[in-house]
Parts: C-alpha cells; sequence; structure tokens
C-alpha cells in the first residue's frame, strides 16, 4: 500500500507567487508586526522542509510497510508448518493438534451429498 506522497501545497505556491509579486514594487518589503519578507520567506521554507520531510518518511514507511506483509506472510508459513509438524507427531486426530490450534479429523462436519430426485 502506497501512502500518498505531497508535492508543493497550494498555499505554498500562492504565498511565493505573492511574495515574487510584492518584490517588484516594494524593496524590502516590511509591512511591520511580522509582515517582513524574512518572515514570509522563513515560513515558505519550512512549509518546504515539512514536506519533504513527510515524503521521507513515507517512503520509509513504504518500505516498512513491505517488510512487514513479508514477515506476515512468513509468519503464516511457519504457523502452517508448526500445525504440520504437531500433527504428524502426535496424530491428526490428537488432542495436542487441537491445543495448537488444528481442527481434528473426527470434527470434521461432512455434509451429505444430494442426490438428484429421478423423475
Amino acid at each position: 500500500m502506497a501512502y500518498k506522497k505531497r508535492s508543493t501545497s497550494l498555499e505554498q505556491e500562492k504565498a511565493q507567487s505573492r511574495l515574487d509579486g510584492t518584490k517588484q514594487f516594494e524593496n524590502p518589503i516590511n509591512f511591520g508586526r511580522g509582515l517582513t519578507e524574512v518572515d514570509y520567506t522563513t515560513q515558505i521554507t519550512l512549509v518546504d522542509t515539512l514536506t519533504k520531510e513527510y515524503n521521507s518518511m513515507l517512503i520509509k514507511a513504504d518500505g516498512i510497510s513491505t517488510q512487514l506483509d513479508q514477515a506476515e506472510k512468513d509468519l503464516a508459513e511457519l504457523s502452517k508448518r508448526f500445525l504440520n509438524a504437531v500433527g504428524a507427531k502426535y496424530g491428526y486426530d490428537s488432542v495436542e493438534y487441537e491445543k495448537a490450534g488444528g481442527v481434528r479429523k473426527s470434527d470434521y462436519k461432512r455434509t451429505p451429498r444430494k442426490t438428484k430426485p429421478t423423475a
């Protein structure tokens, strides 16, 4: 299962566009109270950095997810082999086989075959 990566956000693109547009008529940009070019650029860079970090973590998560899927398949195979070993040693109709998680042969429900009625 691949996680959804993020590209540059709409807000980031809009902010960069506003900064570039404002630079054309106001240089240096300083409207006071945290509305400076440095503050704006810092926030845009922060969003870009966090997006890259997020995507990097998703790549790692995808790798771990693949490893987990394979480990679960390996565990399922080992469980089958383990149950078969108990059945081979104690018998497939034994209490030990049932305790290990198997269904004893004598407990199988056999459905009778239906015969077609003759006309």
